[in-house]
């Protein structure tokens, strides 16, 4: 065959292309020969004891700890890899034990090629049983920070000086771990815990962008599963380069997604942590799921919570200080907060759209049953975060309207930096208070000073209401006085006060002055408490507190009487409260009185000068353990003494003198009916009967009150007589003349009382001739009026208001005398 000419050349003949196929085989031989002279030269290369030796030290130099490595060996077969038998870092100098983190040993497979570049690439790196602690001591140091030694530090004696060779360089490219032990005890934040790492997944370690996927669970508690998953940062880049960062976190409880979170954003400075500006995402069904993973952290109830933050690092030191671009927080139902018990929130609503802006705050709920809302602003994010970070150490801006209890409290001004200074104004239609009181049409404005957190200043008080309006000063300092005791002063006047009208259920009305009808159906009132069942009254506070409080009001009133002029000094100091003056001017009567309790010593000391005192007749019963017999305001007058750490004992050892008296009240008929006997029980029957007038005049000590005048008189009976209580068991031994006035005719009959307080036992008492039992019949008007000897008495002359005109005497009827006696229905 001729060859092809073209334009005067000849074409050359084709190459075979089995030539290609002997190429490609050579490059492959030759490929295989190198390869398996690396895998051969491998041992030859690597220096195992050099390797270990130089690990060791490139660990110290770096991080100033030593690491503790067996022996390490490189296989060639199935495929090359290096294993280490036992590997262990140790601990900070005080930590809690010599090793932070201790394995079994390690395992990677070894990359051939590198090696001739005098570099070990370990890939699938995996730890054998792993144990981590890692923690920090309450003096801030973490066994996490590493800092490598001084140049002139001397290694330790089991770090070898570094080789002069050339050195191998080491990169790890994977990260297999599983079943690792993780523990944390932080003692600065007290916050410990253990957790089982089920598995660590750590790729591309020496690319850009490593990813991360990992599973634990809380030790001992396998439904309670954290998994993680994201990218990050070039972990072993040799110059720290900035990371960026995209992470992923859920929690799981008993196979139920509780909580996941997200972080996205960048770490400028990640070998310190410095440098974060990241957004945060979290989103929780019930904030106590999480005291499965933090067993003892007793985290409150809180529902639904869906929070949203950018953090940024905002320190130029060396301690990172986060700080807040980005706000914004909604949460359901919150119970059991702590340090607030009885604190329950419906939801909570927190934003901060922008750094300059003040974070707003709305939340509802109630508080020991009593519903209120609040909304309003503290400061920026900045400024709340320094505020809480300092315990209130920088001030912060605060402007919150509380609404609570059918009021509105406005409060505006700035709190902590040492100085709090805060105006408030408070309105309400009606304001319900401790102690069954109310306030009706209320305006109130002050101002709030608080020094250092010990000193507080309430000044320019002005409070209007339907029942006064009042104006004043006070101070508390904590601590303060001798000792440290707290102190508090004041000053507080009212142009005008309504004690009546204070009481949001006021006292029942007297009613008509006329005959009440029995109330056959009343209950009869409880007992009672025994006398030894007496607690020990609270004293000891005497002696935790001084003061200093004086207390004006122009014009009062007081248990349906008016006074002026009234006025009231209290002085406690060193255990001792004196109460003098205590004085106010009425009409027809003052109170004038001075009260003492020396609490300084083991047994309390009380003592009492009353030239005139009123009281509600409820007070006095429950001051003597006694059940409410009488209603309405109680005049006393005398002088008494006595000491005691409890009711008992202050009945016991009373000494003195004292006069009881009431006009215009209500006795319980069904009581008195008791202490009477069935023979009174036409004018007694009922649990409220109108009182014309009561007077008891006592001489107390050696244990009981020897009463030497008794009179009352309702619209259907007289009762006068004399006796004794005892103090201390209440036992009776009275001796009693009831009257009982139907229409124009009267009956008496002697009637003595023995028993006890809460249960008399009354019988006739043979008072007439030959201790003969009689019976005294006749016209009203033979019976003396016993009001004014018993009131004059009971009143030690002292003056106070008259009682109403006597009972009209009216023309009798048969029948109505029998049925008074007893012998009819």
């Amino acid at each position: 065959m001729l060859p092809v000419v073209w334009e005067g050349s000849a074409m050359p003949p084709p190459r075979p292309r089995r030539r290609a196929w002997r190429l490609l085989l050579l490059l492959t031989v030759l490929g295989a020969i190198l390869a398996g002279g690396a895998v051969l030269a491998a041992r030859a290369l690597i220096d195992p004891a050099a390797l270990r030796a130089q690990a060791v030290a490139a660990v110290w130099r770096q991080t100033g700890r030593v690491l503790r490595l067996g022996a390490v060996q490189v296989h060639i077969l199935p495929y090359p890899s290096l294993s280490v038998r036992d590997l262990a870092l140790a601990d900070m100098p005080g930590g809690a034990r010599a090793e932070m983190l201790t394995a079994g040993g390690l395992e990677a497979r070894l990359a051939v090629l590198p090696l001739l570049r005098h570099e070990i690439r370990l890939e699938d790196v995996r730890l054998v049983h792993p144990d981590l602690l890692v923690e920090r001591l309450a003096d801030g140091r973490a066994n996490w920070q590493m800092r490598p030694p001084a140049e002139a530090a001397s290694p330790p004696g089991e770090v070898s000086a570094p080789s002069t060779s050339s050195p191998w360089r080491i990169q790890i490219g994977s990260v297999r771990i599983r079943d690792a032990d993780l523990r944390w005890d932080d003692r600065q934040g007290r916050i410990s815990g253990a957790a089982t790492l089920d598995r660590l997944d750590l790729f591309g370690l020496t690319g850009p962008m490593p990813t991360i996927a990992a599973q634990g669970h809380r030790l001992g508690d396998r439904l309670a599963v954290v998994t993680l998953s994201g990218q990050f940062g070039p972990v072993l880049a040799p110059q720290a380069a900035a990371w960026p960062l995209h992470v992923r976190a859920s929690f799981q409880v008993d196979g139920r997604e509780a909580a996941s979170a997200s972080l996205d954003g960048a770490l400028s400075a990640p070998r310190r942590l410095r440098g974060y500006d990241v957004a945060v995402h979290a989103a929780i069904g019930q904030l106590t799921d999480f005291n499965r993973l933090f067993v003892h952290a007793n985290l409150p109830d809180i529902h639904d919570i869906d929070a949203m933050a950018r953090v940024v690092d905002l320190g130029s030191g060396d301690a990172a200080v986060p700080g807040l671009r980005q706000v914004r927080l909604r949460t359901g139902t919150i119970g059991g907060v702590p340090m607030l018990g009885g604190l329950q929130l419906d939801h909570l609503a927190v934003d901060a759209p922008t750094p300059a802006d003040h974070v707003t705050i709305e939340t509802a709920g109630r508080y020991d049953g009593r519903p209120f809302a609040l909304h309003g602003t503290v400061g920026t994010p900045a400024e709340t975060l320094a505020a809480a970070r300092s315990h209130m150490g920088s001030a912060m801006p605060l402007d919150l309207v509380v609404e609570a209890a059918g009021g509105t409290l406005h409060l505006g001004g700035t709190v902590g930096g040492g100085q709090s200074a805060l105006d408030g104004h408070l309105t309400a239609d009606r304001l319900s208070l401790p102690g069954d009181l109310m306030l009706d049409h209320l305006t109130a404005d002050a101002h709030l000073a608080i020094r250092g957190g010990t000193d507080f200043r309430l000044t320019g008080l002005r409070l209007d209401s339907a029942q006064m309006t009042l104006d004043g000063d006070m101070s508390f300092l904590r601590p303060g006085g001798t000792d440290g005791v707290p102190v508090l002063d004041g000053r507080l006047h009212a142009s005008r006060l309504d004690v009546d009208a204070l009481h949001a259920a006021g006292a029942a009305p007297d009613g008509d002055r006329r005959e009440a009808e029995a109330d056959e159906a009343s209950p009869a009132p409880a007992p009672a408490k025994e006398a030894g069942a007496d607690g020990v009254l609270p004293f000891e506070r005497l002696r935790q507190m001084e003061g200093d409080l004086d207390l004006t009001a122009d014009q009062m009133r007081l248990y349906g009487e008016d006074y002026h002029a009234a006025e009231a000094h209290f002085v406690l100091h060193g255990g001792k409260l004196t109460v003098d003056p205590l004085h106010a001017d009425g009409a027809g009567r003052s109170l004038d009185g001075s009260l003492g309790i020396d609490a300084s010593g083991a047994v309390p000391r009380l003592s009492a000068e009353v030239r005139t005192l009123v009281l509600p007749a409820e007070w006095v019963a429950q001051a003597f353990g006694w059940s409410p017999m009488l209603r309405g305001s109680l005049q006393l007058v005398g002088s008494i003494q006595t000491q005691g750490n409890d009711r008992a004992a202050l009945r016991a050892h009373l000494g003195g003198h004292l006069g009881l008296s009431m006009v215009k009240g209500r006795i319980d008929g069904n009581m008195l009916g008791r202490m009477l006997g069935p023979d009174a029980a036409a004018a007694t029957r009922g649990s409220s009967v109108a009182l014309r007038c009561l007077g008891v005049h006592m001489t107390l000590g050696d244990g009981q009150a020897a009463l030497d005048t008794i009179g009352l008189q309702t619209f259907r009976l007289t009762v006068t007589g004399h006796g004794t209580v005892g103090l201390a068991r209440q036992e009776l031994d009275l001796h009693l003349l009831p009257q009982l006035l139907i229409g124009g005719t009267g009956a008496s009959m002697p009637v003595m009382v023995a028993g006890t307080v809460m249960a008399p036992q009354p019988r006739p008492e043979p008072a007439g001739p030959g201790h003969r039992f009689m019976l005294t019949i006749g016209p009203s008007a033979g019976f003396a009026d016993p009001c004014p000897d018993t009131l004059k008495a009971a009143r030690e002359e002292r003056p106070g208001p008259s009682p109403d005109a006597a009972p009209k005497a009216k023309g009798p009827k048969v029948m109505d005398v029998l049925r008074g006696l007893g012998l009819f229905r």
